[in-house]
């Protein structure tokens, strides 16, 4: 049920004072449609939503919450799934919807990067790139097309090819006082020199702050993105768990070496259970990468890799675009070269025997629920085994299948994806799944793993709390925010 605040008349006055200009409501009915959560999270109290067209609106906006002391919430377009969505962290706030702020300022073709605001999405980007012919590709993500690119960066999302936040080269920030700032060499005059790729600056570099923080809100950001390549092929294997181990460290080593530049996604039998419709109880794990360059680069990297890694495999082969089996491997194929695709979405409900149609495709409406658990893990056999083993102990405690793909990002880590998945028409369903998901972040933190996103519920519960970092992090919230009006409590600790 959404909390509607009884005592929220001074915060309403300035909501419902700014709707002319700007989209706003406090309508109960409204808020709790907003609040909806494929996570099936109990929201936190809200005071209303607004949605701003402009920086100028955001602006007003901001001079409101902190004339009333009233914090408002920014999301692009809310799609923060399995880890909250829209939901704020505290009690109190307004929703910021930056979802209308939705434009491709500029793309350049030569430094290979887009100027966007908040509300653009991945398929809006693969559509203009593609139509107009520009020869370039979006680091895409597995979860939406409609997913914003800037929400899953300042969230350190996962991509195909990088981490997201490796695509970050510049941010333009209204500050809770109203002023604005950009990051990177964005920051200087313009003087003719086309420099806004170079992303640290001159000076202390402000980018990082922005990112998982609480500092601003974010209006527009400088995206990288990457020339498309001569050949472009999916490497596919499969392997038993009981090499898994040996198999990551392969390819950390791989990485270290500079043969492989794209992120490497290792599904256990549950992940691709649901990915290919697989019913066989089996522990064999599922890899895909993309290789991409020249056609004679190609040929011999093949020959390189097949020999570093299929003695460790069941199965390996290399997937060109126009080689694929199925339409199942086309869609994670799209994915590798920028186009971004609902199919995983699909499959989560075809896990559980459902078909999401066409008008469905917000699983924060829907039927099923998911929850994620993401961990870092160090490219090393031990790390490995174990997290293997916290994912087998946990779904055999809890009862629930543990989807989980294990990513090698580069020479030297792992970004963990665990899916829980439930239905939220069944209460026992939904305490099983959340006992579950508290279950492996506990697991996983008491065998000394890091986690490189939380969701809204777990963000004060597993952290080593650090306290000349933390209050750090405090005074510069302090020192930018004072009344505190920017998202609190969001990656934003106190002991």
């Amino acid at each position: 049920m959404t909390h509607i605040s009884e005592t929220s008349s001074h915060t309403s006055e300035w909501v419902e004072s700014i709707k002319l200009s700007i989209e706003a409501s406090t309508n109960a009915t409204f808020l709790h449609h907003q609040l909806q959560n494929t996570s099936h999270f109990e929201p936190p109290q809200v005071e209303g939503w607004v949605q701003p067209k402009s920086v100028e609106d955001i602006q007003l906006i901001l001079r409101q919450a902190n004339d009333n002391k009233t914090p408002i919430y920014p999301y692009s377009l809310g799609l923060n799934w399995g880890l909250g969505s829209r939901l704020p962290v505290e009690d109190g706030c307004v929703l910021l919807d930056l979802s209308q702020m939705n434009k491709i300022i500029r793309v350049e073709p030569h430094f290979h990067y887009a100027i966007i605001e908040p509300g653009v999405t991945q398929q809006a980007m693969f559509e203009h790139l593609k139509n107009n012919n520009l020869g370039m590709m979006l680091n895409v993500t597995g979860s939406s097309p409609a997913a914003s690119i800037i929400g899953n960066m300042l969230e350190r999302g996962s991509g195909f090819l990088k981490h997201k936040i490796e695509d970050l080269l510049g941010l333009e920030v209204v500050l809770p006082n109203g002023n604005i700032i950009k990051t990177g060499f964005w920051a200087e005059v313009e003087n003719g020199r086309d420099v806004a790729n170079f992303k640290y600056g001159v000076g202390p570099d402000l980018t990082g702050l922005f990112c998982q923080g609480n500092f601003g809100v974010v209006t527009k950001a400088v995206v990288r993105l990457y020339p498309n390549k001569q050949v472009s092929k999916m490497l596919w294997c499969k392997l038993d768990q009981v090499r898994l181990p040996e198999f990551v460290e392969n390819i950390a080593r791989l990485f270290q070496e500079g043969h492989l530049h794209s992120v490497m996604h290792i599904g256990n039998d549950k992940r691709m259970k649901i990915e290919n419709q697989n019913l066989e109880d089996t522990s064999v794990w599922t890899g895909m990468c993309k290789i991409a360059g020249r056609t004679g680069y190609i040929n011999w990297l093949e020959t390189e890799l097949k020999q570093e890694l299929s003695p460790l495999c069941i199965d390996m082969q290399f997937f060109g675009e126009h080689e694929l089996p199925d339409e199942n491997l086309a869609h994670i194929y799209g994915c590798h070269v920028g186009k971004p695709t609902d199919f995983f979405v699909r499959a989560m409900y075809q896990s559980v025997g459902e078909t999401l149609q066409d008008g469905e495709l917000d699983i924060d409406k829907g039927r099923i629920g998911m929850l994620c658990c993401l961990p870092v893990l160090p490219a090393k056999a031990d790390a490995i085994k174990r997290a293997a083993e916290i994912l087998d102990e946990v779904a055999k405690s809890h009862g629930i299948l543990a989807a989980g793909t294990f990513n090698p990002i580069d020479g030297y880590n792992l970004e963990a994806v665990i899916n829980l998945y439930f239905d939220r028409r069944k209460p026992e369903e939904v305490k099983q799944a959340h006992a579950a998901n508290d279950a492996l972040h506990d697991a996983f933190h008491a065998s000394g793993f890091k986690f490189y996103r939380l969701d809204v519920k777990n963000m004060n519960r597993v952290f080593d709390y650090k306290p000349t970092y933390w209050q750090t992090v405090n005074e510069l919230k302090s020192a930018l925010d004072p009344n505190g009006v920017i998202a609190p409590g969001r990656y934003h600790f106190k002991k």
